[in-house]
């Protein structure tokens, strides 16, 4: 079966049609509601369909869209022709690369293209349906399993409503259940009567789930093979709490792999494309507040106005880390002396009320305004940390670490995160911070991320939880 976006390829096709068929009939509209021609309106039949294929292949726009209902399918749509309404806007407008291109053209464009794409989807699935309901185009399956393996098996894999595959039955091996149903699929043979079955019938695929009975998979594998039916081997029900799973190739293995999160190349690379952005953007403001910040800070403490710190990174990489200074220049001197007042149990995070250690006025501005965290957008621009992740802690913290405590530091470190968010001057039980950290990577999403930038940009604002 083809992976990824090939596997709807018809889909993208349709898409396509759909965007040509509303471009030729805007232009031929155009003229009679707005008196005139659509300059440049023709780059629009190269330029749409890559970009259309382009946010498609980004954002997996087609994942599960043959489980998708009509309600669902025109949300979807709608969420993808607004993003390719953004995008075109912004090219032709801001970027200038079609700035005579009337923009009521454009409205007139996505009003065709909406109900036309939404229309033939739905047309493609209907026909779909009829298609695979047919013996010719679909694969014929037969599930081998116990009795509590097909009903946890079939409630899964049935969910979807179109398929290119069709049950032709159960095969039950723990108990004689031919001739029943198990959730709408007829058991039509049991371990005595399975061999003949696939002989007898037209299977293409045999699915083989009996937990704890390697040895009884394989010797059906080797029968089946031999006749020539496709096996599938259910080998994951031992690592079912495991999260993620997935079969990978190592070193010319084939291995089960696992992890806290699974993040693919394209969502890595939009992360850092994300961060390249924002961590210029930083960059350029924090200059600017350097000519401020920098003047008052050296009046108040002479010394560097910068500050540089070695923590730990991403798996515990070490990197050095910089902030406009805020603490007076014998503050990791005097850290020590301060100890017993740490509000956090353990050391594991270094947090008391009223530091002696900040300087007063400007340092604690800065640092309640969260304007001394400003030139750690380089250390995003480097790849040292990301706009949104974890807070990396100083290396004698990460010494104090047990191992479930290392699970935060599987992301690379970031300006700000879902802890800081969630309230982080009145956090102060280490446990509920790896938690929440935990709980950002294991659920990790480009969303995700917007909305705890957004949520930051709003603490700053209102100035709440910014110490």
């Amino acid at each position: 079966m083809k992976k990824g976006w090939l596997r709807h390829l018809d889909f993208i096709v349709i898409d396509i049609c759909a965007m040509e068929l509303s471009l030729m009939l805007t232009q031929c509209v155009y003229p009679l509601l707005f008196r005139g021609e659509a300059a440049a309106f023709w780059q629009l039949y190269f330029f749409t369909p890559l970009l259309h294929l382009s946010l498609t292949v980004m954002f997996c726009t087609c994942n599960g869209i043959l489980e998708r209902g009509r309600l669902k399918e025109l949300a979807s749509v709608l969420r993808l022709e607004c993003l390719v309404f953004c995008v075109l806007c912004f090219s032709a407008y801001f970027l200038r690369f079609m700035p005579n291109l009337p923009w009521r053209a454009l409205a007139v464009y996505f009003m065709f293209c909406i109900p036309a794409t939404w229309a033939l989807r739905c047309l493609q699935k209907f026909y779909l349906k009829r298609r695979y309901n047919k013996i010719k185009y679909s694969r014929q399956i037969l599930v081998v399993a116990t009795e509590a393996a097909a009903r946890d098996m079939i409630r899964i894999i049935t969910a979807s409503v179109i398929r290119n595959y069709r049950f032709f039955g159960l095969a039950i091996i723990d108990r004689p259940m031919v001739g029943e149903n198990i959730q709408g699929v007829a058991v039509c043979a049991d371990q005595d009567s399975l061999i003949r079955c696939v002989m007898d019938q037209v299977i293409d695929e045999v699915v083989i789930n009996i937990p704890d009975q390697s040895g009884a998979n394989l010797k059906l594998a080797r029968t089946f093979l031999e006749m020539g039916v496709t096996v599938h081997i259910y080998m994951e029900e031992v690592y079912r709490s495991l999260p993620n799973r997935s079969v990978s190739n190592v070193f010319g293995y084939n291995v089960l792999t696992t992890a806290i999160s699974s993040i693919s190349f394209r969502q890595s690379l939009f992360k850092r494309l994300m961060d390249i952005i924002g961590g210029l953007a930083g960059c350029i403001l924090t200059v600017f507040l350097t000519l401020f910040i920098g003047p008052a800070v050296f009046l108040k403490s002479p010394g560097p106005i910068f500050f540089s710190q070695i923590r730990a990174g991403k798996r515990g990489r070490p990197f050095k880390i910089y902030k406009f200074r805020s603490m007076y220049m014998d503050a990791e001197q005097r850290k020590a002396g301060l100890m017993r007042q740490n509000k956090v149990p353990g050391g594991m995070m270094f947090k008391i009320d009223h530091d002696p250690r900040i300087i007063k006025g400007v340092g604690t501005f800065i640092r309640r305004a969260s304007l001394d965290e400003f030139p750690q957008f380089w250390n995003v621009l480097k790849g040292d940390m990301s706009m949104v992740g974890t807070r990396p802690p100083t290396m004698d913290e990460y010494a104090r670490y047990s191992p479930h405590h290392k699970r935060r530091l599987t992301m690379q470190p970031g300006i700000t995160g879902l802890w800081q968010v969630s309230g982080r001057s009145r956090l102060t039980d280490f446990e509920e911070v790896v938690r929440l950290d935990t709980e950002y990577i294991a659920n990790w999403s480009l969303g995700l991320d917007l909305k705890i930038l957004l949520k930051t940009v709003r603490n700053m604002i209102k100035n709440d939880d910014a110490c």
